[in-house]
C-alpha cells in the first residue's frame, strides 16, 4: 500500500507510527540517498537506474535499519511489526519495497 492510498482517521495513526523510523533512516546519508531525487543518466533506462539505486542503498537500509523499516512497512500495511514479520516472504518484501519506494508521498519525507 502507498501512503497516498491511506484514508480517513488512519492517516493520523500512520504518520504518528512512521515519523520516528523515517527520522532514523533520514539521518543515515547512505540509506536516505535512495529517496533523494536524482536525474536519470543519459542512455540508462528508468528501470536500470532504479535497480542501480536499490543495489547501492537497500543493503544499508535493511541491515542497519531493519527494525525502522519493518515499523514503516507494518504501519502502512495496517498490522503490527510482529504480524508483518511473521507473514513476510521474499515476494512480499520485494512487492512492498517496490510499492513504497515508488510512492512520491513517501519520498517527500526525505526532502
Amino acid at each position: 500500500m502507498r501512503l497516498s492510498e491511506i484514508k480517513g482517521d488512519r492517516v493520523f495513526y500512520v504518520i504518528a507510527d512512521i515519523i520516528d523510523p523515517i527520522g532514523e533512516i533520514a539521518c543515515d546519508k547512505e540509506a536516505a540517498a535512495l529517496f533523494k531525487p536524482k536525474k536519470l543518466p543519459k542512455g540508462m533506462e528508468p528501470w536500470q537506474f532504479f535497480v542501480e539505486r536499490l543495489r547501492k542503498s537497500l543493503p544499508t537500509l535493511i541491515r542497519d535499519h531493519k527494525d525502522a523499516f519493518v515499523k514503516i512497512l507494518a504501519s502502512v500495511n495496517d498490522v503490527t511489526p510482529e504480524e508483518y514479520v511473521s507473514e513476510l516472504t521474499l515476494a512480499k518484501l520485494i512487492s512492498d519495497v517496490t510499492e513504497l519506494f515508488t510512492d512520491k508521498e513517501f519520498a517527500s519525507f526525505f526532502g
